[in-house]
């Protein structure tokens, strides 16, 4: 006996009007499914910016407490990673153009910002801001590296060893408002390698390998704070 084909689905074989009807059927799961794509979309781009209140701010203080473990040694003139951070962060933040980010360095200690009321108050008077900047360096630094490379193809390839400066720089941000209470506290890390180099690159390379890696982990800091959620 011969079974009876199935009519699930649409079919060159059958009237256009059982087409047309699977076609209705099916129709209205399109809009569901793209509004979820939409949706999901959206979720994955969700902003993680740190939401620091208002349009004015104003760095205190940049501090390196364990500087003399980190190994950074520092030529004739040359500038410490803390002011090369402070730097750094002025520069950035004007760059991004959000806030506008006062240099109220020497004024106080970052540390007696909910203590002492009467520095405080001198603090706001001398730089009015919406919220003040404390950076601690966690470790920033610079050092010689070696790697191998191969040159040439086939039967003629060789293995050379180049040389080159790594730089890397941790540093914590900690954003306070006119009382002194914590708003917000982010850490980012950011790195510079030199060109490579068949021989070693002097100390100078090093200190700029330092002050690359200082300025891309302030860009970092400054792309990451934001005045309300999702800008």
């Amino acid at each position: 006996m011969r079974r009876a084909r199935a009519f699930d689905r649409l079919s060159s074989a059958r009237p256009p009007r059982h087409n047309q009807r699977m076609i209705r059927r099916k129709l209205p799961l399109l809009p569901g499914f793209a509004l979820f794509v939409l949706v999901f979309a959206a979720a994955g781009c969700a902003s993680t910016a740190t939401v620091v209140p208002g349009k004015s701010l104003a760095l205190v203080e940049v501090t390196y407490p364990e500087m003399r473990m980190s190994g950074v040694v520092l030529d004739t003139g040359e500038a410490t990673p803390m002011t090369r951070m402070a730097d750094s962060l002025l520069h950035q933040f004007k760059t991004v153009g959000v806030y506008e980010l006062k240099d109220a360095r020497g004024s106080m200690h970052v540390s007696n910002l909910a203590t002492d009321a009467a520095a405080r108050a001198a603090l706001r008077q001398k730089f009015p801001a919406d919220a003040y900047l404390g950076v601690q360096l966690l470790g920033c630094g610079a050092g010689q590296q070696r790697e191998t490379e191969r040159r040439g193809t086939g039967a003629s390839a060789v293995e050379v060893t180049v040389y080159f400066f790594r730089g890397e720089c941790t540093a914590e941000l900690t954003a306070f408002d006119p009382e002194g209470k914590t708003i917000a506290t982010l850490q980012k890390t950011g790195r510079w390698d030199s060109p490579r180099q068949d021989r070693p690159d002097g100390s100078q390379m090093g200190s700029q390998a330092l002050s690359l890696a200082i300025e891309d982990t302030a860009r970092r800091l400054a792309r990451e704070i934001r005045p309300t959620a999702g800008k």
